[in-house]
């Protein structure tokens, strides 16, 4: 919660209290002064205090009467000189029967230097004397309450109270106490009470003020005192007006009424705060007052989103030396992590945490936020270790009295969803599952747990799965930002477009400043934009029936293909074209290809289609292709697809050479369990025009076996077959028959990673064994290096360089291979 500077120091007596304690040390009304003596009284009476205490000092100590003692005690009250009459009564007075007024003026400057003792001594002993003087008695109640004997002075002035409830007096001196006794609320109602039945005595109004000020209601205080010019000082009503400022940076943590309403109350206190600060800040007096409400505005910049105007006026305040209060620096800390600057935020809430003045209230709060911005420091371990830390700390029920069983702690909860988030974050999936489940059962309302489910199930491939759980909260928020921000994510995962679109459209109008509304935006732009798409290979091998040309690919091979896509148009659809280029020496000379592609692209719900018509040109003349592919989804798990060929780009480089070329298709079936585990099966019949026809049959699977947040290490095998009908004395590679396995092993280590940028390696490993008809089985290897770069979701570039040696025909061949891509949109 934001905080401000406390209320107004505790002051002394007040002037109200001066006045009405003063009341019975007048001495009586002479109807005619006879002496000068007598005339000097009536004159201090009325204010001219000099006259009478030059001659009351004259008089020698050893030659005072008791009257001029009580004279002098009373006279230097009135003017203020508490130091003279302590001086005066300790040294001529204390032993001399003084009258109630002297004693009363005495213990009244005893209490205003602060000697308690001494002037509840004094007080007694007037009340001795006179025990139903209710002056007397509000001034030992006031020195009480000064005294740090709260309690006593609550007691005493209860019973004034209760003997004349309608004395405004009593109820000021009682609402002291209170106040005293750190009562602020108790003690506002006395106030009440007192300008209830005495509002129009300027004295009363400004007590009141004072205390509905002390008890943090500040804009009543301040009506109160607009309404009556002159009630305050200038300065008092300016710490007021700062004060009011501040009560509406506390009001926006709190739930508006309605989503237009949010920064209504934020919009005001900044409208406040520049006021003040263009009036006051020239002013000297009121420097500690600008530098406070300079503090106090960065609550209202952070409420109001514009982070980039705290940290700005944060760093000015920090370069003019300025200490920052706690409550201060968790409004900064959120600024840099919105504006993305998670190091500076960790430190921040590192600092709020351990600072002395921490508030325990706040303890989870800011621990949680510390979490997010370790996570986007890229310190996932960091982060883990503290989710944890807090589930364990949080007890599951809150003990109140008169409860046996206690409340539901909702921190608990809080606390054990993020530390099962904590899994989804760290690469810690299957974990994460099993918690949310467990928690989702204890809390099946609990509407931030299924948010977090439905992301977890996201992250594992389920878009579905997701969106079912989705329609579930849809049900009782159906306008809910977290769900809307989840329902565009898994509409996009499903390629529910015009969903997307309108539930983008819908949270980005109602929340423009949210960082998780403004990343789904971004989502969506680059969903909108046109893409690039550029391969290229070149390789050399080494070795093989053939010396240094390879049986498939030849030596010195090269290839590159550019493919363009457009914007989508009308959602679902998009024109694609390319061109590429493809050549390599074999033994027969050196071949060439050159194609030309143009398509169309259908992306909806469940389904990709694509068609194309293509031109390609090897040996001599052009020759024109097609190829139409499907690929549809039946369910999170299932997916199938196949695709049909005519002069088909599976057509060895080799063969086209020589003249030959290829039809075909192919189809596949293939099973996701999640992020982790795939396997796939294709079948890719072709029809050579020398009459040959190939039939090849791939299975591919994949199994993680490790995962973190920076490596990932998975298991991976092919076992392919393929049989040929023709002769393979023909000029491509045609074995009879052939199987192949080969077991990897491939790891991926992110070497750099900050929001939408990410550099990584990859590495792989694989050893197995290739069959053919006609030849023994031989050993294969395979050594693979890579890197790969993200940068803002638009551009990914990789670069792969592979060694693979294996046997062809019985000849055992090196092939020294590099693919490079890149993906560009804009």
């Amino acid at each position: 919660m934001p905080r401000t500077v406390g209320p107004f120091v505790q002051r002394g007596l007040r002037p109200l209290f001066r006045v009405a304690l003063c009341s019975q040390l007048c001495w009586p009304m002479l109807a005619f002064a006879d002496t000068a003596y007598d005339q000097m009284v009536i004159d201090a009476r009325a204010g001219h205090y000099t006259p009478a205490l030059t001659a009351l000092r004259q008089v020698p100590a050893g030659q005072a009467s008791a009257a001029q003692i009580s004279d002098h005690l009373q006279i230097a009250s009135w003017a203020g000189l508490d130091a003279e009459v302590v001086q005066v009564y300790e040294t001529q007075g204390r032993y001399r029967d003084l009258p109630v007024q002297a004693l009363s003026a005495t213990a009244r400057a005893y209490r205003n230097l602060k000697r308690w003792d001494a002037a509840t001594e004094l007080y007694r002993q007037a009340l001795a004397i006179d025990p139903r003087n209710p002056d007397l008695q509000l001034g030992l109640v006031l020195t009480q309450a000064d005294a740090g004997k709260p309690d006593e002075a609550v007691s005493r002035a209860k019973a004034l109270v209760a003997a004349k409830p309608d004395d405004p007096m009593r109820r000021l001196a009682l609402g002291y106490a209170l106040t005293r006794a750190n009562s602020p609320h108790e003690a506002l109602f006395e106030y009440d009470q007192a300008f209830t039945r005495a509002g129009n005595k300027p004295e009363v109004a400004r007590e009141y003020v004072i205390a509905l000020q002390r008890a943090q209601l500040p804009e009543p205080a301040l009506r109160l005192a607009r309404l009556q010019p002159g009630l305050i000082d200038p300065g008092m009503r300016r710490r007021l007006e700062g004060d009011v400022a501040a009560e509406r940076v506390r009001l926006t943590d709190m739930a508006s009424r309605s989503e237009t309403e949010r920064f209504i109350i934020a919009d005001r206190a900044l409208a406040d705060y520049d006021k003040l600060l263009t009036t006051w800040s020239p002013v000297a007096e009121a420097h500690d007052d600008v530098l406070r409400w300079r503090i106090d505005r960065l609550g209202a910049l952070n409420a109001r989103a514009r982070r980039a105007e705290v940290i700005a006026e944060y760093q000015k305040l920090i370069a003019e030396g300025v200490s920052i209060p706690t409550y201060a620096l968790r409004w900064v800390a959120s600024s840099y992590l919105e504006q993305r600057e998670p190091e500076i935020a960790v430190d921040l809430y590192r600092r709020v945490l351990t600072a002395p003045d921490a508030d325990p209230a706040d303890r989870f709060e800011d621990s949680t936020a510390l979490y997010y911005a370790l996570l986007e420091s890229e310190k996932s371990e960091e982060a883990r270790v503290l989710a944890e830390d807090l589930a364990k700390a949080q007890p599951p029920r809150v003990e109140l009295k008169g409860l046996p069983i206690g409340n539901p702690n909702d921190e608990w909860m809080d606390a054990q969803q993020l530390a099962a988030q904590a899994g989804t974050y760290g690469a810690d999936l299957p974990s994460a599952e099993a918690r949310l489940d467990t928690l989702v059962n204890q809390g099946p309302g609990n509407i931030g747990l299924r948010l977090a489910q439905a992301d977890l199930y996201q992250a594992r491939d389920w878009p579905r799965r997701s969106e079912s759980l989705l329609k579930e909260v849809e049900a009782t928020t159906p306008r809910d930002r977290g769900l809307e921000v989840a329902q565009a994510r898994a509409a996009m995962d499903l390629q529910e477009w015009r969903q997307m679109d309108a539930l983008v459209d819908d949270v980005v109008a109602r929340y423009p400043e949210n960082a998780h509304v403004k990343r789904l935006q971004r989502q969506r732009e680059v969903h909108d934009m046109a893409e690039l798409r550029i391969e290229a290979y070149t390789g050399k091998s080494y070795g093989g029936g053939s010396g240094d040309a390879g049986a498939v690919t030849g030596s010195r091979d090269f290839g590159i293909e550019t493919l363009l896509y457009s914007p989508p148009i009308n959602e679902d659809w998009r024109l694609f074209g390319g061109a590429g280029y493809a050549t390599g020496d074999f033994e027969e000379g050196t071949g060439h290809h050159r194609w030309q592609r143009l398509g169309v692209e259908r992306r909806t719900r469940d389904m990709t289609l694509e068609a194309e018509v293509s031109n390609h040109s090897y040996g001599s003349g052009d020759k024109q292709g097609a190829r139409l592919a499907v690929a549809r989804d039946i369910n999170d798990h299932w997916q199938y697809g196949g695709s049909l060929d005519y002069l088909s780009a599976e057509t060895p480089l080799r063969a086209l050479n020589s003249g030959i070329r290829a039809n075909g298709g192919s189809g596949f079936v293939r099973w996701r369990a999640n992020e982790s585990r795939e396997w796939r099966l294709a079948v890719s019949p072709s029809h050579f025009s020398d009459g040959n026809n190939r039939l090849e049959a791939v299975v591919t699977g994949r199994e993680g076996i490790y995962s973190a947040p920076r490596l990932q290490v998975e298991l991976g095998l092919e076992v392919a077959t393929s049989r040929n009908s023709g002769s393979n004395e023909v000029p491509y590679f045609n074995p009879k028959s052939d199987f192949t396995v080969m077991p990897t092993v491939n790891a991926n280590h992110v070497l750099y990673r900050r929001y939408e940028t990410t550099w990584s390696q990859q590495f792989q490993v694989g050893a197995g064994t290739y069959s053919q008809r006609d030849h023994s089985t031989g050993a294969m290897g395979l050594l693979g290096y890579g890197q790969r770069f993200i940068w803002n979701d638009v551009l990914e570039a990789g670069a792969a360089l592979s060694w693979l040696n294996r046997p062809y025909d019985g000849d055992r061949e090196s092939d020294l291979r590099l693919l490079v891509d890149l993906t560009y949109r804009f």
